[in-house]
């Protein structure tokens, strides 16, 4: 059976959020705590922009991951993550993870099909100032 497994980077754009963002590039950039919440919400392993992953759901999690980092943002303590999603409905995504006392947790997840920008915009409306 034939995995598919895409290197190609996906697109990458600019967002305005607030003045007080700052652009995340690579997974690798994220602090452990909050890559940890990522994989946890992602059901395995996230890839890194521009790796290859499991861009279907045929073979499961245990052939590669099945989700791939595009970008990120921080913006006071939330926490946004474009990702590529695999599988038969393959789409793109905000993750949004929030820093607590505690660790970090994960808040939602949004459908950015038509517009990662505009999905985060209002993830970050949404979030009440800490």
């Amino acid at each position: 059976m034939m995995i598919a497994i895409d290197a190609t980077p996906p697109p990458v754009s600019v967002c305005r959020l607030g003045p007080d963002q700052r652009a995340i590039r690579r997974l690798s950039d994220l602090p452990p705590t909050v890559r940890a919440a990522l994989a946890t919400a992602a059901g395995g392993r996230v890839a890194e922009l521009g790796d290859a992953f499991n861009a279907t759901d045929v073979g499961g999690s245990t052939k590669g991951a099945t989700m791939r980092f595009v970008q990120g943002f921080k913006v006071g303590t939330l926490w946004l993550a474009w990702v590529e999603q695999g599988g038969v409905a393959h789409r793109y995504c905000v993750v949004g993870l929030r820093e607590t006392g505690g660790g970090v947790m994960p808040v939602a997840s949004v459908d950015g099909q038509r517009s990662l920008c505009a999905a985060s915009k209002k993830m970050v409306a949404a979030t009440p100032a800490v």
